[in-house]
């Protein structure tokens, strides 16, 4: 009876220790996505977020994350007093790596600590959005996990992040995949769907036809200065003298969308009409022409007077195709032209519904912004 007992005991002593054994250290199998805002970071073992006794924990570098930093928050480290400080004008909150507590330059108290892996200090995401008054999601997605920290600044749903981010998120995944292969496995061949350049600089010249003058002023907040172009029927050019100033000095570029099925007299009629408008309300003129309807001896025509007609390598005008579709199209279509594409997103209305997501998709797939000219449609 005795050897009973104290085979029982035996058994229960493992179990505790096994139980008391620390969590595993190495990659995790379960990949997690960090995102700040409406931005993707890079997918690392060495910092992806965690769960530790049901805490979820991130990397200081996803909170200080941007130069300037993307939430306006700062982070310093002190090695000599063992310290993690995240700051945001007055507002201080100090992790103690030694003691691990956690402290803060108000009235504010809170339980846990800091961890560390490695090297890369790693801060409970409940404390820091609390202190600091963001919001997170946790959200399941197709290669894992998907954590988003958000300010007030963050425009996209999460559920419109995803989609916009989905291309991106392939191409990270596969190359973090590859990092965790052994060295006896790096020459094995690159996965399906990966780009064979990752790191390709690519340009993508955006084109958006102006109906609206308050929608198209809406959608210049979403791009940087100048990197589009807009095209205007003679038509919707009247009352719109405001807006042609403000692209004219430098807001982005201006074409005309010409009607040339009556042939090459009636469309540079239409162009030089256009052209006045623009001048008066302006002072300047275009010579970016989209003409439709045109056969082959108007176009040349028209090119032989002065313009530049524009052709895009896509059109997606008719709004049918996803943010995430559109992204690996383009990034498709700018790699087998030698890295640049143009694409015609329709008119303002329909672009509102996917620029400021397909922005955030290019961005991420190393696609810089920029407006159509006389060399690059020739």
């Amino acid at each position: 009876m005795r050897a009973v007992k104290r085979s029982l005991c035996l058994i229960l002593a493992l179990l505790m220790l096994a139980s008391l054994a620390p969590e595993r250290g190495d990659a995790a199998e379960t990949v997690c996505f960090t995102a700040v805002n409406d931005t993707l970071l890079d997918l690392s073992a060495d910092t992806m977020p965690f769960w530790s006794g049901g805490v979820l924990y991130v990397p200081s570098s996803a909170i200080s994350y941007g130069d300037p930093p993307e939430l306006g928050i700062f982070y310093s480290r002190s090695r000599d007093r063992s310290t993690a400080v995240l700051y945001k004008q007055r507002s201080v909150i100090t992790f103690d790596l030694v003691a691990g507590t956690i402290g803060t330059n108000g009235s504010q108290t809170y339980s846990g600590s800091a961890l560390t892996r490695g090297d890369a200090v790693f801060l409970p995401l409940d404390v820091i959005c609390r202190f600091f008054g963001l919001e997170y999601s946790y959200t399941r997605i197709a290669y894992g996990y998907l954590v988003r920290i958000k300010s007030d600044s963050v425009v996209l749903s999460d559920a419109t992040f995803i989609d916009a981010a989905s291309s991106p998120m392939a191409q990270r995944y596969s190359r973090y995949e590859r990092a965790q292969q052994p060295p006896a496995g790096e020459s094995s061949a690159p996965a399906q769907n990966t780009p064979a350049q990752n790191n390709t600089q690519r340009t993508v010249y955006f084109a958006v036809e102006s109906t609206d003058v308050s929608r198209t002023e809406q959608l210049l907040a979403y791009l940087p200065s100048g990197r589009a172009t807009f095209v205007f029927t003679p038509q919707s050019l009247e009352g719109a003298d405001e807006l042609l100033r403000r692209l004219a000095s430098g807001g982005g570029a201006v074409a005309l969308r010409i009607d040339a099925s009556a042939g090459a007299d009636a469309a540079l009629a239409q162009i030089e009409a256009g052209n006045r408008i623009l001048w008066r309300a302006a002072s300047v003129k275009t010579r970016l022409v989209r003409l439709e309807g045109a056969v082959e001896d108007t176009s040349r025509l028209v090119e032989d007077a002065g313009y530049c007609p524009i052709h895009f390598a896509l059109d997606f005008g008719d709004g049918s195709v996803s943010v995430s579709r559109m992204s690996a199209r383009t990034i498709s279509a700018a790699d087998a032209n030698g890295g640049s594409c143009s694409i015609f997103l329709g008119t303002d209305e329909t672009a509102s519904g996917t620029l400021s997501a397909l922005l955030v998709s290019l961005r991420a797939g190393n696609c810089t912004p920029a407006r159509l000219n006389e060399v690059v449609v020739s």
